[in-house]
């Protein structure tokens, strides 16, 4: 009994597995469900316009393909999200003719579902997500089935509740990377420091994905500011060039001014027609309407360059309030996971005591001995099976075979 406590600790302790892809570098299958979400920096009114007509979820075809508004079958499989965003984007300005490329977002809504069958309590498919191993796939399947009778009830609650643990110390990694890097964009840092408890190659690699995360957001708010900046220069500009015109337009006032004063002195004394007074007063009347059109375009342009500014402040504060906002959450999260990882660490620590006398692994060795667990999966035309795969790393499509076979058959 104490050799089998000791065993289900050190299973406790293990660390989890790198995760098999990150999502920016997956690779697009069909069957994958992608969001896509399309913005346009407007830098007349400093406003970013989102798409709503191409907004939205496409699944990926048979042939790889997705439909997408304006530009009609684009090849999806194949690219990574990145690239395809990239790809989108480029097909929208030649097919639109705009000035500026369009900012097109892929993301990996759902990918393909990975099959669990076999000696399983909920045989069929699971939801994927990068990192998931073999062992995760089959406690979300429910664990081991209740038809393999001759295993001790204890055996098959302790290895489902080894699989569910292993899923919420691995959210509870993610969050961990999550709030490292929310702690450095609150700070204003260019890098985020890894915690200690992710200094394992799983939590390298959760690390890289969030640092990564953190240059696209600070590329984006970066852009954003340089759009701003853009603007309230072509401002500026104007300003200077409506200041200009109006130092012309003044000195067309005066001579304007004096040349209707000499027609209405010679009006007066008979000397010239009428009409030629009422033309210098048209002339007169049209540049003061000039300069009035001058002084406002002014205004309208220094309240443009005030309205960047605002602008720039509320894309900054609302960036810090969001951070926190977020920072908070995922304590909460934290938390609360935490909360769930000493429930299962106790409840396997009771179904220990419970098990009494009955004849139970003592090792790891005979524990693994006990299942059997077959990877299939599908790589081009050819299918690649993986025996024991209980920690194997997934990969979207695969299908796990599990078998849970008695102590005493082996």
């Amino acid at each position: 009994m104490a050799a089998l406590r000791s065993h289900i600790f050190a299973v406790f302790a293990l660390g989890l597995v790198p995760a098999a892809a990150s999502a920016e570098s997956y690779t697009i299958s069909p069957s994958d469900l992608l969001r896509l979400r399309v913005l346009d920096w407007q830098p007349v009114d400093g406003t970013m316009t989102e798409w709503e007509a191409m907004t939205g979820e496409y699944r990926v075809n048979a042939d790889g393909t997705i439909s997408v508004p304006f530009l009609g079958p684009v090849e999806a499989a194949g690219h990574t999200p990145a690239q395809l965003g990239t790809l989108i984007s480029d097909g929208l300005m030649e097919r639109l003719a705009l000035p500026d490329m369009p900012d097109a977002t892929v993301e990996i809504a759902e990918y393909r579902p990975v099959i669990v069958a076999g000696h399983v309590r909920e045989p069929g498919e699971v939801v994927f997500r990068p990192g998931l191993t073999a062992r995760q796939a089959i406690a979300m399947a429910g664990g081991p089935s209740d038809e393999i009778r001759s295993s001790p009830a204890t055996v098959r609650e302790l290895i489902s509740g080894e699989g569910e643990l292993r899923i919420l110390l691995d959210s509870r990694d993610g969050m961990l990377a999550r709030r490292a890097r929310l702690i450095a964009e609150r700070s204003g840092e260019q890098d985020l420091a890894p915690p200690p408890e992710l200094d394992t190659a799983r939590g390298r690699t959760l690390i890289a994905e969030e640092r990564a995360f953190m240059e696209l957001r600070r590329d984006q708010l970066s852009r954003n500011l340089a759009a701003i900046d853009a603007q309230s220069e072509l401002l500026k500009a104007e300003i200077e060039a409506l200041k200009a015109k109006t130092v012309q337009l003044e000195t067309q006032r005066e001579l304007a001014e004096k040349e209707m004063s000499n027609a209405k002195n010679l009006s007066e004394r008979g000397l010239v027609a009428s009409g030629r007074l009422f033309e210098t007063q048209r002339t007169l009347a049209t540049i003061e309407s000039q300069l009035l059109d001058t002084s406002t375009a002014i205004l309208r342009a220094r309240q443009g360059i005030t309205t960047g500014e605002r602008d720039r402040i509320e894309l900054q504060d609302g960036r810090s309030s969001e951070i926190v906002s977020q920072l908070q959450e995922v304590e909460a999260q934290i938390l609360e996971m935490d909360r769930k990882i000493d429930t299962q660490r106790n409840l396997s620590v009771s179904l220990l005591s419970q098990a009494g006398g009955q004849d139970l692994p003592t090792s790891p060795e005979s524990l693994a001995a006990m299942t059997e667990v077959v990877v299939l999966r599908n790589e081009g035309e050819e299918m690649r099976q993986i025996a024991d795969a209980m920690d194997a790393l997934l990969e979207p499509g695969d299908m796990v075979q599990m078998t849970l076979r008695p102590p005493s058959t082996n």
